[in-house]
């Protein structure tokens, strides 16, 4: 049976734990807070000294570490986004461990409907992809809202998601950057709730919490909006042709699967993880430096 670790167990528990145990894997896991079969990476590679897969789902500040310690020991590394600090320093990650390939997560791209998109998108002039969120601000005040921890705001967190759904639906063509925005409407002490962790007055709050991307491919633009709290009433994830709308809500689980079945499969495939390299890169620096 092909063994797979997953390093951080709140996400990781809700999403790539039931997908991994579907695809027939051992799964195994670490995290020092969750409950989890190991509370340090050091015990889980004394234990097994290799692993078929790697999900790194902890906070931002401490992927590329992780991703460092636990890559002699991984045939394929998946971290979660926005992937590293920047581009560099993503760039010297993978080129650090030429035998380990690794990847930012791009599930979205691995939806059923994406073949659907890729053709309404052939003859659209105007290509709306939204992630806005009435109110959920992930933990105001804790590591989330922090620079230092996080690199940015709802650009890190949810725009990672919104560009590699763009780069698939426009076959892996990088378009012209035609606008920018990335901006904090909010302060800490102006919170109250939030939909996604308790608002901790004593943390930080310095980072963008919308932020508009815009893209021009000959007659057609992509808008991309991340939104985490527009304080609208509803919560609008979707995307949409030329007024013709489909909502897109959570990527479901059978996407993350197919990521996962993908990646093995073309483990040795050097052609399919350029691309993932190319499109991590480009990723990284559409988000860096807002």
């Amino acid at each position: 049976m092909m063994r797979s670790l997953i390093i951080g167990m709140n996400f990781g528990a809700a999403v790539y734990k039931p997908a991994l145990k579907s695809l027939g894997y051992d799964v195994l896991s670490v995290d020092p807070k969750a409950p989890a079969m190991y509370s340090t990476l050091e015990e889980a590679i004394e234990k097994y000294t290799e692993f078929e897969t790697v999900n790194i789902c902890t906070p931002n500040y401490t992927h590329e570490n992780i991703a460092r310690q636990i890559a002699p020991h991984a045939k394929i590394i998946f971290v979660e986004k926005p992937g590293v600090v920047n581009s560099f320093s993503w760039d010297k990650l993978i080129k650090d461990f030429p035998n380990t390939r690794i990847c930012m997560v791009k599930n979205n791209q691995y939806r059923n409907e994406l073949s659907q998109f890729r053709t309404l998108a052939l003859g659209a002039k105007n290509i709306t992809i939204n992630w806005i969120n009435n109110n959920r601000i992930p933990s105001p005040g804790s590591w989330f809202t922090t620079k230092e921890l996080a690199f940015g705001g709802v650009s890190r967190d949810l725009m990672p998601h919104l560009l590699s759904l763009y780069t698939a639906i426009s076959n892996y063509t990088e378009g012209t950057k035609t606008l920018v925005n990335a901006s904090q409407r909010y302060k800490l002490q102006d919170l109250t709730t939030s939909d996604y962790g308790i608002v901790n007055h004593d943390g930080v709050f310095d980072v963008d919490d919308i932020c508009t991307l815009e893209f021009s491919q000959g007659e057609t633009t992509y808008h991309l909006t991340a939104d985490w709290k527009s304080g609208d009433g509803i919560d609008q994830v979707y995307i949409d042709f030329d007024g013709v709308r489909y909502d897109l809500g959570l990527c479901p689980e059978i996407a993350y699967r197919e990521m996962i079945r993908q990646s093995v499969k073309n483990r040795t495939n050097d052609e399919f993880w350029q691309r993932q390299y190319e499109q991590d890169m480009w990723i990284h620096q559409q988000i860096e430096n807002l």
